[in-house]
């Protein structure tokens, strides 16, 4: 996601009143404290962190997780995910032209860290978006 202005940059580089701590803290530090994500932040700010060009995403392992759900190969070759499927009582009508039936029973999600970049990094970034607003005027 390109951040258009660098003011949206940088908005999530501020200091704020952090009630589990009772202290100021940075916006950008909550993805490290050990009460991330508190009550005190709300879905947009979630988001923020999330899609910042400032935060560095990584992922640190696969958890997998038990789900059931069913693809449908059809004899075409497309795939078509099937969750209200009865293994005993499929439906004629989803099962014309059918060629395999997957069941899968596992899900692999990612365990997400949120860090910031650093310091030279994010500065680079916010003169590129000052830079590249500076020539669109």
């Amino acid at each position: 996601m390109k951040f258009q202005d660098p003011e949206d940059l940088l908005k999530i580089n501020r200091v704020f009143l952090c009630d589990k701590k009772g202290q100021n803290v940075s916006f950008m530090a909550c993805p490290m404290c050990e009460y991330y994500s508190c009550s005190q932040l709300t879905g947009d700010q979630l988001r923020e962190l999330n899609v910042s060009p400032l935060m560095d995403r990584q992922v640190l392992k696969l958890i997998p997780r038990r789900c059931k759900l069913f693809i449908i190969k059809y004899l075409d070759g497309t795939l078509k995910e099937a969750p209200d499927l009865d293994p005993n009582n499929p439906d004629r009508q989803l099962m014309q032209d059918v060629d395999t039936v997957y069941q899968i029973g596992k899900e692999l999600v990612p365990v997400i860290v949120l860090k910031p970049k650093p310091k030279p990094e994010r500065d680079r970034i916010v003169k590129e978006a000052v830079e590249s607003k500076a020539k669109r005027k």
